[in-house]
């Protein structure tokens, strides 16, 4: 991926790398001594748009062994989603007593952020599971940077641009084909955990193409990383009276 003029460059270029992925084995290793499978913390969000605020707060309940993602919404209604690895979705709203079944993949429970951070899967954030592929790397000072490419089906977005440092990444920058900006995250805060390192604060500013723009700011709490679960949120069983919205679907 890269033409390399010299050996000497190719060496000092091959050391760096090196330094840099035995650091994060070595960080890797030292989380790792401990470990729970619970992992349980509060996210509020903040979105930005035409000058008006949308709130909202979410508990997360994270079954990492059976990559079980389950989400209690404090909004009206309140409802709690339940998602697997393959994608099946489960939303059961308490006051209605009814559940709505779904499935779509891109929303899988290991295609969640927080699982991303919580496995140390931070060198790609799911730009891998969307199908983009790594076309070079490089460091600039401290920073080490890696560029994606864009799967083909993807339209619109032609690359992205990952920054790190200290072995977490802390920018992201989509573009569109046309090399204008469409997206830019930046990973703030970065507190460490027993077992994975967490922002503690994401913005994501989303441009349009009327010229203005989308800013959404989520803010992670209260993480908790347990041996066993210490909350019926973990796995939440919907109860066997609920009704059903798709009964027909499901037949």
């Amino acid at each position: 991926m890269f033409l390399l003029q010299t050996p000497f460059f190719y060496m000092s270029f091959l050391s760096k790398n090196i330094f840099f992925v035995a650091c994060i084995l070595v960080c890797n290793a030292s989380l790792f001594a401990q470990s729970g499978n619970y992992v349980a913390l509060k996210q509020q969000t903040e979105i930005l748009e035409n000058r008006k605020k949308l709130t909202s707060a979410v508990d997360l309940y994270l079954d990492n062994a059976k990559k079980v993602l389950t989400k209690h919404y404090h909004s009206s209604p309140e409802y709690i989603m339940v998602t697997n690895s393959l994608g099946e979705i489960k939303t059961y709203y308490p006051e209605s007593n009814e559940v709505d079944y779904r499935q779509f993949s891109e929303l899988a429970s290991k295609r969640n952020l927080i699982y991303y951070f919580v496995n140390n899967l931070t060198d790609h954030l799911g730009l891998m599971d969307e199908g983009f592929s790594l076309v070079s790397n490089s460091f600039e000072g401290q920073y080490y940077i890696t560029q994606w490419k864009s799967p083909s089906i993807l339209k619109g977005i032609e690359s992205v641009k990952m920054v790190f440092e200290n072995g977490v990444p802390v920018y992201s920058e989509y573009k569109a084909t046309n090399s204008k900006i469409l997206r830019k995250i930046y990973y703030l805060n970065y507190q460490d955990f027993i077992q994975f390192r967490l922002p503690d604060k994401i913005v994501e500013i989303n441009y349009l193409p009327t010229g203005d723009s989308i800013i959404s700011r989520t803010a992670f709490s209260d993480v908790e990383i347990t041996s066993e679960p210490d909350s019926p949120y973990f796995n939440f069983k919907i109860p066997d009276d609920a009704e059903s919205f798709n009964n027909e679907e499901n037949q």
